[in-house]
């Protein structure tokens, strides 16, 4: 038996730990996913913004000079001041068309770039340099607009390997529109420069980062043997890796991802997470090594592995100890324990005569199985009972969640809006109810509702009364038409007499435009964007389900951008604490002032922090819901 129990617990004990490295590692996997991605997005963001920096003093220095002739010397010391106090910029000129500048100079071209901790002037219009022909000032002049240069070497001007943004700008006829091209302003960025950036964001020990050009060119990387002289294909032929082709073709085509691609780029085992450059058409990669990223679960599986030998070594020895003691009676007494174990409680104990505390254990547990039956009968019944009752609460609870959406932000690529609610129910079900759909890509519709009484009748109705709202939104009604609706159904032998409550609304995304209506529920309240706050108008209408015959108005108010309407039902205000004091509309309204700034998740968050911290641990008096919707305005 001792064995028997060793081998088992061993068995055991082994696909726990297994099972454990298992989801352990998949979940690290996808941890390791988003973080890598995350830190990816994050230096691509970072090095975005500074060569955006770039591209506005590049941008500003050629729109003043579609509109002002300067003189040479302003537009030299200008030149100058962008190389000497931008460190993220190389070198810059102001390479003018063939006597655009002058009628005396056909090339004019003044170059200012660091060199030895200072600045360096070269005009590039000369005859070694021959800037007409050069990439950077024929793209832009061809092509009307801004270009980012391929990485090159700039023999003649920089002398270094440089990537240069070129703005073209024109002279302006007297209507304001684009005239003749004049010339292009560039500002250079050091290759170098580029990879001491990348090197200083990520610690070598957990991996490097690198960055290709829009033909698969390192331009930055570890190794100064690949920068400018080699591609992510070159490397993947020599190495003899298709998959390192495939990965380089994902750099270059997709926005971001994760990819394994073994010992390719690192000699090691590694992960690379990539994400494109919009701006340039380069892509930024981050080699992660496997060590680094499965080590904690290496060693926790360890560990594991070391706690479950100690274990079965441990039970090993409490066995041998336990069987050494085992006498006959409590063997006779094993064997009616198992008997019991089965369901058979007529056990027959007479032959265990001993008057020690065997003799007494024997002659309790004979009674134990009397009563047991006793027991057992009733149990069962209660049982039954209770557990049907739950397993329904349980399915009923399921559902009614279901039915509410919970997943925020509620529309991830809707900029227009934003939406939070939450809704807990007093008891297992609840009464409350909030929901929002669009019925087109401009229409929002909003309710909120408050439904008489609690629990499973509560529940039923909330029920009814989401299905019916859902139903008549998607026949375009408005507002006031569908409360006249759902009024009219709900009213129809409703012999149980119960009601609800309800705000019901529609938001036109593109304009700020809300209708809305009210069937007997609390005014809701404006949140705005400075902190101010302004009670919504409430439209008379009584509550929905008791009179049939009933019409409700509409009204309508233009949403300002950043404005919030902020929803509720009265297990807000009527929260009460140990003393029976309720929470109120005065200290709601305390509660909103100077939140309206926060997101609608924040708002609904800080009024639930307040109304819990002032109910102070009371059970609480009736089911509790709110509902936010910001109106952002339509990005430029």
């Amino acid at each position: 038996m001792t064995l028997l129990v060793i081998l088992g617990t061993g068995l055991v004990l082994g696909f726990i730990v297994m099972f454990n490295y298992t989801v352990s590692k998949q979940f690290v996997m996808g941890e390791a996913e988003r973080s890598a991605q995350d830190r990816a997005r994050s230096l691509a963001r970072e090095l975005e913004l500074e060569l955006r920096a770039v591209e506005e003093i590049t941008e500003n220095q050629a729109l003043n000079l579609s509109y002002v002739h300067v003189e040479e010397k302003t537009l030299l010391a200008l030149i100058k001041g962008i190389v000497e106090h931008q460190r993220e910029i190389y070198g810059s000129t102001v390479a003018f068309e063939p006597y655009a500048f002058s009628p005396s100079l056909k090339a004019f071209a003044p170059y200012f770039h660091k060199s030895d901790g200072g600045i360096r002037f070269v005009q590039l219009g000369s005859d070694t340099y021959n800037y007409f022909k050069q990439a950077w000032f024929v793209e832009p002049r061809e092509r009307g607009k801004a270009v980012w240069s391929q990485p090159y070497f700039d023999e003649g001007g920089g002398d270094i390997i440089m990537t240069t943004y070129s703005y073209p700008f024109f002279d302006r006829n007297p209507d304001g529109t684009r005239g003749r091209f004049r010339g292009v302003v560039t500002a250079d960025v050091s290759v170098t420069w580029l990879t001491q950036r990348l090197a200083s964001a990520v610690d070598s020990r957990h991996g490097y980062c690198f960055l290709i050009a829009r033909d698969g060119t390192f331009i930055a990387a570890p190794s100064a043997d690949l920068v400018m002289r080699k591609t992510i294909f070159d490397m993947a032929d020599e190495l003899g890796q298709p998959k390192l082709r495939d990965v380089g073709v994902r750099m270059l085509q997709e926005p971001s991802g994760f990819v394994h691609v073994g010992s390719a780029l690192r000699g090691t085992d590694s992960y690379l997470a990539f994400v494109h450059l919009p701006a340039t058409g380069w892509s930024l990669g981050i080699v992660f090594p496997s060590s680094q990223l499965f080590a904690e679960v290496s060693r926790l599986h360890t560990f594991n592995m070391m706690l479950a030998a100690i274990g079965v070594v441990l039970l090993l020895f409490a066995s041998l100890a336990v069987t050494g003691t085992v006498t006959s009676p409590l063997r006779r007494m094993v064997k009616a324990t198992s008997q019991v174990a089965h369901g058979d409680l007529d056990i027959d104990l007479s032959e265990v005569k001993s008057s020690d505390e065997v003799g007494m254990l024997a002659s309790a547990f004979t009674q134990m199985t009397v009563d047991l039956k006793k027991h057992i009968q009733q149990l069962q019944v209660t049982t039954a009972a209770k557990e049907r009752i739950e397993s329904e609460l349980s399915v009923a609870a399921g559902i009614q969640r279901s039915m509410l959406p919970s997943r925020f932000p509620a529309f991830p690529g809707r900029t227009e809006f934003d939406v939070a609610a939450i809704m807990e129910p007093a008891k297992q079900v609840g009464g409350d109810l909030y929901d929002y759909f669009l019925t087109d890509p401009n229409r929002l519709y909003f309710t909120i509702a408050d439904v008489s009484g609690k629990g499973v009748p509560a529940a039923l109705f909330m029920a009814v009364t989401r299905f019916l709202i859902r139903g008549l939104a998607r026949e375009g009604l408005n507002p006031g038409e569908l409360l006249n609706r759902l009024n009219k159904e709900l009213s129809q032998d409703n012999d149980s007499c119960m009601f609800v409550t309800v705000v019901c609304g529609v938001l036109e995304v593109d304009t700020g435009t809300v209708h809305y209506s009210n069937g007997g529920h609390e005014p809701g309240i404006i949140l705005g964007p400075a902190g101010e706050i302004t009670q919504l108008e409430k439209p008379d209408g009584p509550v929905i389900g008791v009179i049939e015959n009933v019409a409700y108005a509409m009204h309508t108010r233009i949403m300002k951008p950043g404005e919030t309407i902020f929803l509720f039902t009265d297990g807000v205000t009527e929260a009460q604490n140990r003393r029976d004091d309720q929470f109120s509309r005065e200290r709601l309204l305390a509660a909103c002032h100077g939140i309206g700034s926060k997101t609608v998740q924040g708002i609904v968050d800080e009024v639930l922090r307040q109304v819990t911290s002032f109910e102070d641990g009371a059970d609480k008096a009736d089911d509790l819901t709110m509902l936010a919707i910001r109106f952002q305005g339509r990005s430029r």
